[in-house]
């Protein structure tokens, strides 16, 4: 909306012509729009607010948080690279055991399939648990706000309360189912080195290979997951930071310390500002039709 749109609006509201729905629902999506510039905003600019007071702990965070992102980023890679050479070791080893017995060759396979399919579930229990995790982080910020708000809302805060009852009993459901998952792995990895002892005796000389190869995948898949998993949760809170920064920004624009912050983002900036202008101006007419 532009102060046009916004004193034509005026004018209609004294002969009566009042909009509100239209108000609420053009406020709520530009407010999402507006979240999203500053989250943008935030992401594009932080390395430049080390030198605006009001954001020195969320540069630093920032800065450990970045940090952590390439420690696991590193690790995932290295847990990449171990999966695909420990793949390519599988399949050579597939080629020389021809030889062996058929019958300790498909046991073998299947004992492999059988861990493929536990680590496959375990990847699966493992983003829903991330996703509970998130989903409780979310409802905890909810029940604080409307707390802080001063205008409690009893049936919204009773709410809060049984979601997070529930979703903690989620989570400690997806924990056990883990640690059950763990455990029937182990199991079979167990079986498969014994196999593959005695798959070893009619194989000299591949002892180290073979143990590596299908220890290595099943660890580098578990690997793998952890480390995405960790990149989530740590992407979700740096897109909080990255929001912060933005909304801060976004509401000293016209300060030369962000000014300067955000050179080079100043159609972002310009945007972001006009969208929470917009925003007021919506509230402003809805609260008219209130009185």
């Amino acid at each position: 909306m532009t102060r046009t749109r916004f004193t034509i609006a005026v004018i209609l509201q004294s002969f009566g012509v009042l909009r509100k729905n239209k108000r609420l629902t053009d406020a709520a999506f530009e407010l999402q729009l507006m979240q999203d510039g500053e989250e943008l905003l935030g992401a594009f600019c932080w390395p430049k607010v080390e030198e605006i007071e009001e954001l020195s702990m969320e540069y630093w965070n920032l800065r450990r948080m970045e940090r952590e992102e390439k420690g696991l980023i590193d690790k995932l890679n290295e847990a990449e690279e171990t999966l695909r050479r420990a793949q390519e070791s599988r399949a050579k080893l597939i080629d020389q055991s021809k030889d062996i017995g058929q019958e300790f060759i498909q046991k073998r396979e299947d004992l492999f399939d059988v861990i493929e399919s536990l680590n496959t579930e375990r990847d699966e229990i493992m983003t829903e648990a991330t996703a509970i995790k998130r989903k409780h982080s979310a409802l905890k910020m909810k029940s604080e706000v409307l707390r802080e708000e001063g205008k409690v809302d009893k049936e919204k805060l009773d709410q809060c309360r049984v979601d997070l009852r529930d979703l903690k009993e989620q989570f400690a459901d997806s924990k056990k189912k883990l640690s059950s998952l763990d455990t029937e792995i182990e199991i079979e990895e167990e079986r498969l080195a014994q196999l593959q002892k005695k798959i070893e005796k009619k194989m000299a000389g591949s002892k180290g290979a073979t143990t590596e190869s299908f220890s290595f995948i099943s660890r580098a898949n578990r690997d793998i997951t952890d480390y995405r998993a960790e990149l989530g949760v740590l992407n979700e809170a740096q897109s909080l930071v990255f929001r912060e920064i933005g909304r801060f920004l976004n509401l000293n624009a016209k300060r030369e310390d962000c000014r300067k912050a955000t050179k080079g983002h100043r159609g972002l900036s310009e945007q972001t500002r006009l969208l929470y202008q917009s925003i007021q101006w919506n509230r402003n007419l809805v609260a008219r039709t209130s009185h």
